[in-house]
């Protein structure tokens, strides 16, 4: 089965182009303009002078981002549309705070600006002037450099930065990496290739085994199932019954319709010919539910199999699952590019959407800007150096207790270090049970501190007289 491709396909998201813009201003004049708690001061700003600072100080800016920009002085409370204005401000919040974190970022490495010069955006194509920084694979399109945007300072610093945000300080940190389960098993390694494989065809019977007890338990019914091969019934499609025109995988079918219209399967190639889903099913339940309810189950046998795979080579796994979550030959894989004298930073930056509207009396709203929190990867370096025994390998375990609790489809595992647990990892599907499960990854509370209260970075950069320390305090 063709690998999903991983690749940027639009452009970044609006809190994101707000981070660039508020590298482009000073902070003073991004404080003063939440100093207004309803958010109208900032929609105002950035439909005229928010708006020209992006378009002369951003590359490139998406026209869809400049309309963006324009319409902002639109959303006010008499548009009715209060969630869509409250997103806005929100994502203003948010790239603001992501602003003024990355500045901390650069103080740390000895850069104290009130505005950069430059913010190249990142995404399905990177501009030329920052382009030997990126590191895409051409097989499975991962972008390994996973900078959102790179911030240049004069004509030989540049730093990435790779921005999430969450809505306020309280709130569990946002994942760090959400990459489909077949991306860790790419590459010319052999065995990760059988892996590859062995991945395929665990899914393939799964699902067939599965459609087969929905269909013994009343939830469709198919004429002919039981004698259609693995491979059949994963390939099945079926006509929508109200879009004629367009089909469904058979294993992401959610049930018979609502209205009990006879659904089809289609004719196409590879598919079985002339089979229908008739009979009204038991009771309401469709059979993406029905699939969800046996995903959330502690011995569910899909998950044991993702876990059988990944354990048949753990350490490799684990190797390639730390590197790709955490950069960490990020260093070594720009110096084989001969960047020649360039100077590539590159840090983890959460900013906060702290933006909270009063429906009936916009006064009371509140609006709070905080610095965002980041992360220098040489603080991650210096974090996995550091722990007890550090030429130790890693360890990847499911987290079952985690799992019994959620009820849900989904399975935990917990990468560590020596006990020390340094990555909460989720394996789930997003929606297309046909597509590869997707990795969800975000830094432990354990490792983070041991690295901030062990680790103090000491590194001379290319320019003999630039000391670089990193340490608690700096982290805004």
């Amino acid at each position: 089965m063709a690998k999903k491709s991983t690749e940027k396909k639009t452009s970044l998201e609006p809190s994101e182009v707000f981070c660039a813009v508020g590298l482009l201003m000073p902070t003073k004049d991004m404080r003063d303009l939440v100093k207004d708690q309803t958010g109208s001061a900032l929609l105002k700003w950035a439909s005229s002078d928010g708006l020209q600072i992006a378009k002369k100080g951003i590359k490139p800016l998406d026209p869809k981002f400049e309309k963006m920009f324009k319409d902002c002085d639109k959303l006010n409370k008499l548009t009715g549309d209060l969630k869509k204005r409250t997103d806005m401000v929100a994502n203003i919040v948010a790239g603001f705070s992501g602003a003024i974190g990355s500045k901390s970022f650069l103080k740390a490495f000895g850069v104290f600006v009130s505005k950069v010069d430059k913010v190249y955006m990142t995404g399905s194509t990177w501009p030329s002037e920052v382009n030997d920084f990126r590191m895409k694979d051409q097989d499975t399109k991962f972008d390994y450099n996973s900078s959102d945007l790179v911030v240049q300072i004069g004509d030989k610093k540049f730093f990435g930065i790779s921005l999430k945000k969450k809505p306020n300080v309280k709130k569990p940190d946002p994942t760090i990496i959400n990459k489909a389960f077949s991306t860790f098993l790419g590459g010319t390694d052999p065995e990760m290739n059988r892996m590859s494989n062995d991945l395929n065809e665990v899914r393939q019977e799964y699902f067939a085994t599965i459609v087969k007890q929905a269909q013994k338990d009343g939830i469709i019914n198919i004429r002919g199932l039981e004698g259609m091969s693995t491979k059949a019934i994963w390939d099945a499609k079926l006509r929508k019954p109200n879009k004629p025109k367009e089909t469904v995988a058979l294993i992401n079918l959610k049930g018979f319709n609502e209205k009990d219209d006879p659904v089809e399967l289609s004719d196409v190639i590879g598919t079985a010919e002339q089979l229908t889903v008739y009979d009204k099913p038991t009771g309401r339940i469709g059979l993406k539910e029905y699939i969800n309810k046996d995903l959330a189950k502690t011995d569910n046998k899909l998950f044991a199999g993702f876990t059988k795979i990944i354990n048949k080579k753990s350490q490799l796994f684990a190797d390639t699952l730390v590197d790709m979550v955490l950069k960490t030959q990020l260093k070594t894989k720009l110096e084989a590019k001969k960047i020649g004298d360039l100077n590539f930073e590159f840090a983890l930056v959460t900013g906060f959407a702290d933006y909270t509207p009063n429906k009936k009396d916009p006064s009371l709203d509140k609006l709070t800007l905080r610095p965002a929190t980041f992360i220098p990867l040489h603080t991650i370096l210096c974090g996995l150096a550091n722990l007890a025994g550090a030429n130790d390998p890693y360890v990847i375990e499911v987290d079952t207790k985690q799992k019994a609790e959620a009820n849900a489809a989904k399975v935990f595992y917990t990468l560590s270090k020596q006990n020390v647990p340094i990555l909460d990892l989720q394996l789930r599907y997003k929606g297309d049970f046909k597509a590869s499960p997707q990795f969800f990854a975000t830094i432990t509370k354990e490792f983070k501190e041991q690295m901030f209260k062990k680790c103090k970075v000491k590194k001379r950069t290319k320019s003999a007289n630039e000391l670089t320390i990193i340490d608690k305090k700096q982290r805004a």
